[in-house]
């Protein structure tokens, strides 16, 4: 099947098409955390010793390609920030209806399974493997999305990939500079972007002019969308190795159950979808999930302060990502806690598990001692609903004082 081509005539276009990468490696990310989180942890859960010691390694694994995933992300904001737009950290809510992405790719939280696994090496299948996607992700009619030439407004295209998605912006690119010349197009300061002073991410660099924006494309296509299928590190070919390995653990034990029942696209608020969701009402869990989106929130809010600071407060770039980093690591405690709850008396046999639910689009505060008091502010809330969830008995319950002590840290400039 050819490939429709992606055309980009205006710097506005590469600019709607950076954000809509953005969004979908975002996305995914999110994708990638679910299934993680929603396995099992220890020999109280129901697994043997060996099951316990495969199923962490299958986390490591998946945690190590969303680590690469935040890579992607920080690397398409510093794209569209070295052409002069700011980063876009906005993503669509979980379930994705039909028409905001391609009808050929389909984003769920679901937990991790056979099926899952499948739709993973689909969607990180390099350019010209041919694969069908995994049962139950089924795609809706076919439907283009096109921008017609010579058109000034950006729309939605079409793509096979991921892979082909960067390969078109790095043409966009490529057809800009020829157009404006390189010293017109990058014309955002690269001082306003992200590099590895301030996040260790693997091949996180800042993008200044066309021989950094290929080299960070190409990071991106190489570790995993659209990698060559030789690559042995690709996120592809680590998504192989766990359904092998999975496969085989089922041929000796068809019962295997490495992760808790969780819920499909869970909701943590009443949804007017004609698809049969799973609102997360149970008491604890509902409570915990309020909690866990509240941190999720907040670390989306710390990666929109990073990019783009005047310079007056560049220093405090780096306090930022560490902030969001460290979030992260007191969220994946929350949010595997999380799976193994109840979801709703309305469905048994159900957990719970993470929405990623964003309070609306997420828009920069102004820099400064007030963007400073709002996230100290947001932290002592939190701290005070996680002491009053984990009492002292509870496997959580240094998460208050965890959250407590990153506000004490937070010291901008």
């Amino acid at each position: 099947m050819a490939e429709p081509t992606i055309r980009v005539e205006t710097r506005e276009e590469l600019i709607y098409l950076l954000a809509e990468a953005t969004a979908v490696e975002h996305s995914i990310l999110c994708c990638y955390l679910y299934a993680a989180w929603s396995l099992k942890r220890t020999e109280e859960d129901g697994l043997t010793l060996e099951q316990v010691e495969s199923v962490q390694q299958w986390r490591t694994v998946i945690l190590s390609v969303a680590v690469e995933e935040m890579g992607h992300l920080a690397l398409a904001a510093n794209l569209a920030s070295t052409i002069g737009a700011g980063p876009h950290f906005s993503r669509p809510e979980f379930p994705i209806p039909p028409g905001v992405l391609p009808s050929g790719l389909i984003l769920e939280l679901s937990g991790f399974s056979p099926p899952l696994l499948d739709h993973f090496i689909y969607l990180e299948r390099p350019e010209g493997v041919e694969l069908e996607d995994a049962t139950g992700f089924d795609h809706p009619v076919a439907y283009d999305r096109t921008v017609k030439k010579g058109r000034l407004m950006p729309g939605a295209q079409d793509y096979e990939t991921i892979g082909h998605l960067y390969r078109g912006i790095l043409h966009g690119f490529e057809g800009l500079v020829h157009m404006h010349g390189a010293d017109d197009v990058f014309c955002g300061d690269p001082e306003a972007q992200i590099g590895p002073a301030e996040a260790s991410l693997p091949g996180l660099i800042p993008v200044t002019d066309l021989a950094s924006a290929k080299a960070a494309i190409n990071t991106i296509i190489e570790q995993g969308e659209g990698a060559p299928s030789h690559s042995e590190d690709s996120h592809y070919q680590r998504f192989v190795r766990i359904k092998d390995e999975y496969e085989a653990f089922l041929a000796d034990d068809p019962t295997f159950e490495p992760a808790f029942p969780v819920a499909r696209n869970p909701v943590s608020r009443q949804s007017w979808s004609t698809e049969p969701l799973v609102l997360v009402n149970e008491p604890e869990a509902e409570l915990v999930l309020d909690l866990a989106n509240s941190l999720y929130s907040l670390m989306v809010r710390a990666l929109v302060q990073s990019w783009g600071r005047d310079v007056g407060y560049r220093d405090d770039k780096a306090p930022l990502m560490t902030l969001a980093i460290e979030l992260m690591f007191v969220l994946e405690g929350i949010a595997c806690h999380l799976a193994s709850l109840p979801a709703s008396p309305d469905h048994p046999g159900v957990n719970a598990g993470m929405t990623f639910s964003l309070p609306g689009d997420i828009q920069r505060h102004p820099e400064g001692r007030s963007e400073q008091v709002l996230m100290k502010e947001r932290l002592e809330e939190m701290a005070t609903q996680a002491a009053h969830l984990f009492d002292l008995d509870h496997p959580l319950a240094k998460v208050p004082k965890k959250l407590t002590d990153i506000g004490k840290k937070l010291n901008f400039a």
